[in-house]
């Protein structure tokens, strides 16, 4: 497969993904890029999440979300974690994150999965 075909075969697996991935520069605290569904679950025109910093949608768990960061940027290799994503709107929803760093062309880049878990909050138990 020529590059051109990787790349237009990749490009397709990111848009259609119907879960929300962000192309993160962490030591810029900036989106880079971000997919159809990571602008649908957070309300923002795709124009409008590359201008939002990471800190603007995670702003509650800051320090957590740095020390993450670090160990995935220090150890290379994919980590998972719990956090609440900041909508456009205000809402913060409860989500699974998976970071995954990777240098390119001598610029580090994180690759940031997320799962939407607001629908499996559950009930509250009844005596709770």
């Amino acid at each position: 497969m020529t590059t051109p075909e990787r790349d237009e075969r990749f490009e397709r697996l990111f848009e259609d993904s119907d879960d929300p991935i962000f192309v993160v520069d962490p030591l810029e605290d900036q989106i880079l890029d971000a997919n159809r569904a990571a602008c649908a679950m957070l309300g923002y025109t795709h124009a409008e999440l590359l201008a939002t910093p990471v800190s603007w949608i995670h702003p509650a768990e800051l320090p957590e979300l740095s020390a993450f960061v670090a160990r995935v940027v220090r150890e290379r290799e994919g980590q998972t974690i719990r956090l609440t994503c900041r909508t456009k709107s205000g809402v913060f929803l409860p989500t699974e994150t998976a970071l995954l760093a990777r240098d390119n062309g001598g610029r580090l880049y994180i690759f940031w999965f997320v799962i939407d878990r607001s629908e499996h909050r559950q009930a509250p138990v009844d005596g709770a």
